[in-house]
């Protein structure tokens, strides 16, 4: 091979990573200006970057004008950036995550590439990535996890190249990379990959006793590589040297005491905290390739290094915050890694082995058809004014996908059977869910209180993102639930009263406005307070009530 081709092949393979970035960026951008700030979880980020700016606080995270322990400042950054470049506004707010979407599946592809030495296999899980449902959600969610998979990736694709290439550069990346996960999500971006290649150097070593590059010493040096370790603590430990020097004791208490080591211990929402959720969300999470991974999992030689780390960086994850007391949906997403490449080998031998070209209906294009139907059925019922919508544009990337299987013969074909029918399917959610996702944002309750002076309270509940959009700043009454009282301290940073309170204090506002969630309104109804309020509207995920002027208990 000449310079030029080789030259050629670089231009080709940077080409692509850029066609991936900015397909999944333009693609995932769709409609974000449409996509409303949510509670309980966005509003938290969006109002905590805007607290920060205006307090101009680049290191102690802020939200209701009160530093808080909640998370590392990364994300906080990314969005602190994106608004002062471009204004505070809903489609700003999903910039970052939309651009980490796109860096994730750009760097999918390339690590694939370096891994397996094949290009189909390297742009199929570029493209099983970018469709896969929990990706899809996550990336267009204000929340640090988009950043957290990303770093994951990295340090699980250089890793491997470090091991089985005896590569101590990669092994250099694997340790910025989790440098940068240490302050996206604390010192689990460390301590949870560094388990998990602890454990696939021990097991790759029992495996295969006798082979050289599995010696354990050589490995271990390898792993703990001195430029690595020192670019980690260059890169992760400023920040956490500066709040100790700031805050002292009351941050180790309240980063690493509560929301680290208090996660594990004690749930935030002991309904949750069941053995079986991540097995529940784990299926669900992989669709619509849940059967593609499955159906490859079953053909696996799980002593070969790829198979191996994979299996034990999937199983350690699961396990590990199946253990963990708090549990979330988004916890599990960089244990989806390996399972999109194993997936993306399973297409390839289905698409390009006629023996098996059969089991392609069965797989892929039926699961993905059920799935599109089963999405088509949830928007029909939650948001039938975008039906007509969603169909029209479902039907055009059916009939691309048509075109394309019966045309083309080349690895375009690859792409384009899969990736312009999961573009279509994918902007009619997302224009779909936008009713959805408001029935769970303050945004509901703007023609209520934007234009008065009055006080809000919020009846056993919260929506942060009502300081978002309107600036007002309603108050919290507290009902007594399950949760954890010590989770209520560290989370209640915002005005907030006793429900006893809220009710001595009610005859005295009036006019104020009462928002009540749909949970809460049994509670509410039979309380004192229903005496002295009128219902003033109604919105799909609350009753709004006002304080009568000439009732008085």
């Amino acid at each position: 091979m000449n310079i030029k081709e080789l030259f050629r092949i670089n231009i080709s393979h940077r080409t692509r990573i850029i066609a991936l970035f900015l397909i999944t960026v333009i693609s995932y951008g769709f409609y974000n200006a449409f996509l409303p700030i949510t509670d309980p979880v966005e509003s938290n980020y969006v109002l905590s970057a805007i607290t920060m700016l205006n307090h101009n606080s680049w290191i102690s995270p802020m939200i209701y004008d009160h530093v808080w322990y909640d998370k590392p400042p990364l994300t906080y950054w990314a969005l602190m950036i994106c608004y002062k470049l471009f204004g505070i506004s809903d489609f700003v707010s999903r910039i970052p995550n939309t651009l980490i979407a796109g860096a994730s599946v750009s760097l999918m592809y390339h690590l694939v590439y370096r891994i397996k030495q094949s290009i189909p296999i390297a742009i199929t899980s570029a493209i099983l990535l970018m469709s896969t449902l929990q990706f899809w959600y996550i990336s267009h969610a204000v929340v640090t996890d988009g950043f957290l998979f990303f770093f994951s990736l990295a340090i699980f694709g250089y890793a491997y190249l470090a091991f089985t290439n005896n590569d101590s550069s990669s092994m250099v990346k694997a340790y910025i990379a989790s440098a940068f996960a240490v302050l996206t999500k604390g010192p689990i971006g460390l301590l949870l990959p560094g388990l998990i290649l602890l454990v696939f150097m021990g097991l790759r070593k029992i495996l295969s006793p006798n082979t050289e590059e599995t010696g354990l010493l050589k490995n271990l040096k390898l792993a703990f590589n001195p430029l690595g370790i020192i670019l980690f603590f260059l890169i992760a430990s400023p920040w956490y040297i500066a709040m100790y020097s700031i805050h002292g004791q009351d941050f180790i208490n309240g980063f690493l005491g509560l929301q680290n080591v208090g996660r594990a211990l004690v749930s935030e929402h002991p309904k949750f905290d069941v053995w079986y959720y991540y097995l529940i969300v784990t299926p669900l999470a992989l669709l619509p390739w849940t059967p593609v991974v499955v159906y490859q999992l079953r053909k696996l030689n799980w002593k070969e290094s790829f198979n191996l780390l994979g299996g034990i960086w999937f199983v350690i994850i699961l396990l590990f915050y199946s253990i963990v007391a708090t549990k979330y949906l988004t916890y599990t997403l960089p244990a989806i890694i390996p399972c999109i490449i194993w997936g993306s080998e399973t297409i390839i031998n289905l698409l390009f082995n006629p023996n098996l070209s059969k089991y392609c209906t069965y797989l892929v294009t039926l699961p993905f058809g059920i799935y599109t139907c089963i999405l088509g059925i949830g928007v029909a019922v939650s948001a039938s004014d975008y039906i007509l919508d969603y169909i029209i544009i479902v039907s055009i990337g059916a009939l691309i996908f048509k075109i394309a299987r019966h045309y083309i013969r080349s690895y375009s074909q690859l792409t384009l059977l899969f990736l312009l029918p999961i573009l279509a399917l994918y902007s009619a959610t997302t224009i779909s869910v936008t009713p959805i996702l408001t029935s769970q944002s303050g945004i509901q309750f703007t023609s209520y209180i934007e234009n008065t002076n009055q006080p809000v309270f919020v009846y056993g509940g919260y929506y942060t993102s009502v300081v978002y959009y309107t600036e007002h700043i309603p108050t919290q009454v507290y009902l007594n639930k399950t949760d954890d009282e010590r989770w209520a301290k560290a989370r209640n940073i915002m005005p907030t009263i006793t429900k006893d309170e809220f009710l001595d204090q009610l005859p005295k506002e009036s006019n104020a406005i009462v928002i009540v969630p749909n949970r809460n309104i049994k509670d509410f109804e039979s309380s004192a307070a229903a005496v002295i309020t009128k219902p003033l509207g109604k919105t799909n995920g609350a009753t709004v009530y006002k304080v009568q002027n000439s009732i008085s208990f």
